[in-house]
């Protein structure tokens, strides 16, 4: 594409985007444009707004993200702890609801700690001095003064005791989760997806309600009543066209480029390798739910009750599609299952409120699994070819990355095909994240091509971080090979001082791991890498591959971290075992079955995901560097899927070009 083509698209699409950000929240048919997520760091009287003290001493934090089983609420209750000078289990925590904060972006990509552990301690300082100098009241005013940090001194915050002020209510079965919401005569419901059939006979106490628009939906009193309506589908659409990295790339489809280095054409390339990764879901174990509830009085209000990764996102979608002011809708968090980042669309939310709204009462929508399965968005395939050339001292010279993805950010599953098509000239984020490899090359360039699938893409662990990190790595491990040498040492050697942090890792992982296993059908792999350009990770797995079967099975994992300084390094270690967890399921079973064009996966008897007993005793090393500012330690190890992998080819003495692991 031109500069000058790129420059009247950037323009037209610039001047569209600000014609229907003008319109009217309540002309919702006259603007076609999405509702967008909330942006940017809060601001420092918006953090005031989280801290609440009550007439009887007791301090409240309403907790700006959402909870999701990775420990935020555990981890900024200790630091407001901490500056209080009290026990965390002082500390009353709570979810709020969208009247009682000001609006807060998403909890994505691990940025809690990174960006909210400052604000929050802040606060908590201030509310201190105040009560210091005999302020009686909760009202604090932020005015910009300097205010000595508690929780920033060396081993304040590991001197208290671990606290997760919810574990009570999950040990005894409290409401935390949307579906744990009971309203008076509230309903349960269920919303046919378009192609799927209605059953000739309702099931005893079902009522059918019509929602408009073609859509219809289903009423009980009793949520029982609802499982004995079958939801299979009446018709089966056109087949989905294979992601194919090398077809794009001969049609010179490949739009978006990260890296520009001009490659040596001539030559032949030392290795050439292509790499596939199918579709996968998010496979949260609490489903989708939410409760609606419309109040009518001097003007209509809606109240929706759901487990959301944005629950100011899901305020203003529902408020664009009824055609109300985001005042008049009130959005209270829960608790949420797993998240990864499937709570970032708003579906189980609008489906409650239409039903509300036709039935007059409140109503409850527990997706079943087989709807988070059809009717949810998943992670895209992508297609990877790399090709690389090695000099005679066995160092990378020239590099090329070219890969193609399905939408992440830029999701068809909340985007129109007309915005889809209007931005197309605009790098899909999500797509790119951890293409850039962290390594020193002479000439490197990376493009690809973002493409929109007929099965609904979107927001997933890492976005395409997981992927790209896989390709890569696996890449590497096999240059390394090619070369004859140590896959930690052919790595350290392509890492420049400015991923002297990464090397660290690197080391530290190699130290713990040890020697390699050199029997028979076992292998080491190695990967390492970077996320979002403030937290690294190595990982090194040891696998053994049965001769007769062909099953692999890990024998070691460890893996060397650094986020920074850690609030809470229990937390850490169980985001990482996670990720590792998740990066074997990636490698050895996970792949949405799709069949017809359609998703094929009813339960997790069609998706498997990895059990406890898969998986080793992981040894973790966490990194602290001094002067290191928090990172987020979310989703940096699932770079560790890319060692699984490795560490199978290296077993088998074959490439695992294809994801999950097939025995041969």
């Amino acid at each position: 594409m031109s500069r000058r083509r790129f420059g009247l698209g950037f323009v037209r699409a610039a001047a569209g985007i600000s014609v229907f950000a003008s319109l009217p929240a309540c002309a919702a048919s006259l603007n076609p444009l999405p509702v967008l997520p909330t942006r940017g760091n809060p601001e420092p009287e918006h953090s005031i707004q989280w801290l609440h003290r009550a007439a009887d001493g007791r301090v409240t934090l309403l907790l700006p993200r959402q909870e999701m089983g990775q420990g935020i609420a555990a981890g900024l209750c200790r630091i407001v702890a901490a500056e209080l000078g009290v026990p965390p289990q002082q500390i009353a925590v709570r979810l709020p609801d969208t009247d009682a904060i000001q609006p807060v972006r998403a909890t994505v990509g691990s940025d809690s700690i990174k960006d909210f552990a400052q604000p929050v301690a802040r606060a908590a300082a201030l509310l201190r001095e105040h009560l210091a100098a005999g302020g009686r009241s909760a009202k604090l005013v932020d005015r910009g003064q300097p205010v000595v940090l508690r929780s920033q001194v060396p081993g304040v915050l590991a001197a208290l005791r671990d606290h997760d002020p919810a574990l009570q209510a999950i040990v005894s079965g409290g409401p935390l989760y949307a579906g744990d919401i009971r309203l008076p005569g509230m309903l349960h419901g269920l919303v046919l997806a378009p192609d799927m059939a209605l059953p000739a006979m309702l099931p005893e106490g079902v009522k059918l309600a019509s929602l408009g628009d073609g859509r219809r939906g289903l009423l009980a009193e009793r949520a029982a009543a609802l499982h004995g309506v079958s939801l299979a589908p009446s018709e089966k659409p056109a087949a989905i066209p294979t992601l194919d990295i090398d077809a794009l790339q001969s049609q010179g489809r490949l739009e978006h480029r990260l890296l520009r280095d001009a490659i040596a054409e001539a030559g032949p390339w030392s290795l050439d390798r292509r790499y596939d990764i199918p579709f996968a879901a998010h496979a949260g174990i609490e489903t989708r739910s939410a409760v609606a509830q419309w109040h009518a009085g001097g003007s209509t209000r809606l109240e929706v009750w759901t487990g959301s990764q944005d629950m100011f996102f899901v305020r203003g979608s529902l408020a664009r599609h009824f055609g109300l002011s985001t005042e008049a809708v009130k959005v209270h968090a829960c608790r949420i299952g797993g998240g990864f980042g499937a709570r970032t669309i708003v579906r189980a939310e609008l489906e409650a409120a239409l039903l509300s709204q036709a039935a007059g009462k409140p109503v409850k929508v527990q997706w079943r699994r087989l709807q988070e399965f059809t009717e949810g968005f998943h992670r895209p395939p992508s297609s990877h070819r790399i090709r690389a050339r090695l000099d005679a001292a066995g160092r990378i010279t020239d590099w090329w990355h070219g890969f193609a993805s399905g939408h992440v950010i830029f999701t068809s599953a909340a985007m129109p095909r007309w915005m889809q098509a209007v931005t197309s000239f605009v790098a899909d984020p999500g797509v790119a994240r951890g293409a850039l490899p962290p390594y020193d090359f002479a000439r490197r360039r990376v493009e690809f091509s973002d493409v929109r699938l007929p099965i609904d893409t979107g927001p997933w662990r890492g976005l395409g971080a997981g992927p790209n990190g896989y390709a890569i790595e696996a890449m590497m491990d096999e240059l390394a090979r090619l070369a004859g040498q140590d896959a930690v040492a052919f790595r350290l050697a392509h890492l420049g001082p400015e991923q002297a942090r990464l090397a660290a890792c690197l080391r530290r992982a190699a130290e713990l791991a040890g020697p390699p296993p050199t029997f028979p059908g076992s292998g080491r792999g190695v990967a390492c890498g970077i996320y979002k350009d403030h937290a690294y990770a190595a990982v090194i797995a040891d696998m053994v591959v049965d001769r007769a079967s062909g099953a692999a099975r890990v024998l070691q994992v460890v893996c060397a971290h650094d986020c920074g300084p850690l609030v809470d390094a229990d937390q850490v270690r169980a985001q990482i075992e996670g990720n590792l967890h998740w990066g074997l399921g990636t490698v050895l079973l996970e792949a949405l079955p799709i069949e017809a064009g359609r998703v094929a996966a009813y339960t997790f008897a069609d998706y498997p995901i990895p059990t406890i007993d898969v998986m080793p005793t992981i040894h973790i090393a966490l990194l602290e560097p001094p002067e290191a500012k928090p990172g987020g330690a979310g989703e940096t190890a699932m770079v560790g899927l890319a060692a699984f992998a490795n560490g199978i080819a290296a077993a088998t003495g074959r490439p695992l070009t294809q994801l999950p692991y097939r025995p041969a």
